[in-house]
């Protein structure tokens, strides 16, 4: 385990110790808003202004980003593997509410292209133990 890594979780273990649920989850939201690349979300805005519906544009957006997955109802998100580049080679478990790290970076995504709010809910996590991360994007 990094320096970085320890510090990370020690601080994740501090925030869910001293900092009420809503703020730690909008703390956290805020860090994943602001580590998504902004030609990612420009190249997903192209998508949605040369799409002439949500249909087409998350049929483009899952042609190029291979962890989206729509099947005309639902968006899912689905990572094999923990794609944070200060947390990937984590072993162990960390506090769940790094998570909302992710779902700060999706909701950043989907809200940038669609410009409106969406939802992102968390419903498997690598760093919590599952074999793989799952969100579920609710436009």
């Amino acid at each position: 385990m990094t320096h970085l890594q320890r510090w990370v979780g020690t601080m994740l273990d501090n925030l869910d110790n001293n900092v009420d649920k809503n703020t730690r989850i909008k703390i956290l939201e805020n860090c994943g808003r602001s580590c998504i690349p902004s030609s990612f979300i420009k190249k997903a805005r192209a998508y949605k202004v040369k799409s002439a519906n949500n249909d087409e544009f998350l049929d483009r957006l899952g042609k190029i980003w291979k962890h989206l997955q729509y099947n005309g109802k639902k968006v899912y998100v689905n990572y094999d593997k923990c794609y944070c580049p200060m947390m990937k080679s984590y072993k162990g478990k960390l506090s769940k509410s790094f998570c909302n790290c992710s779902r700060g970076w999706i909701k950043e995504l989907f809200e940038s292209a669609l410009d409106k709010p969406v939802e992102v809910a968390l419903l498997k996590s690598i760093m919590q133990g599952d074999k793989s991360c799952r969100f579920e994007v609710k436009i």
